[in-house]
């Protein structure tokens, strides 16, 4: 295993790996690289229910010489940002992004993804997020507007974070897909 991956798989204390259900995700650009050659993840939960993503990106993501293409900065933050509203019991999808790029994103920089639930009226949900590496720097802060779609309207993946809900318990998201957290390397991504 190398340090990368296993710096992926590590939590933080008080974080719960959270799965995302690959066979709900398919070949979703930011949770479904199988090849980790753009986005390699894994997803926690902390103990405020935040969303929080250990992630290293590749040179399938790069936009100017040795950086992150500022789209795929975006797209983490989205999809992170929309998780957090899952997670806090929203059915959602994006009606409007905006990110603000703070800093250059070398290739293969250590990062952590920190995104929550802001403010909700009615069926619109707010998310604020960022992109930071460990010592702090801040690459990237994004907010978002959600908006709150009847459940039946995702299928596969409505119904298995509803059975994770059920569970109840921080970490329980793993339930539904053999006890395998969303690591997308691919020794350790063969899906449920």
């Amino acid at each position: 295993m190398t340090a990368d991956t296993e710096w992926l798989r590590t939590p933080e204390p008080g974080w719960d790996a959270f799965d995302i259900p690959a066979d709900a995700i398919g070949a979703s650009f930011v949770s479904g690289d199988r090849d980790s050659n753009r986005i390699a993840l894994q997803y926690y939960q902390s103990p405020d229910l935040s969303m929080i993503a250990k992630v290293i990106l590749g040179s399938g993501a790069q936009g100017p010489p040795g950086h992150v293409h500022g789209g795929a900065m975006a797209a983490l933050l989205d999809e992170t940002m929309g998780a957090s509203a899952w997670l806090a019991g929203h059915w959602v999808v994006a009606a409007e992004l905006t990110v603000a790029f703070r800093e250059m994103l070398p290739l293969g920089t250590r990062c952590i993804i920190e995104a929550r639930v802001k403010r909700v009226e009615g069926r619109k949900v707010r998310t604020v997020g960022r992109i930071r590496d460990e010592d702090g720097t801040v690459f990237s802060k994004g907010k978002a507007l959600f908006i709150a779609l009847h459940k039946d309207r995702f299928g596969l993946l409505a119904d298995q974070v509803e059975a994770l809900r059920a569970a109840g318990a921080p970490g329980a998201v793993t339930a539904a897909s053999n006890g395998r957290g969303v690591d997308v390397l691919r020794e350790l991504r063969a899906g449920p």
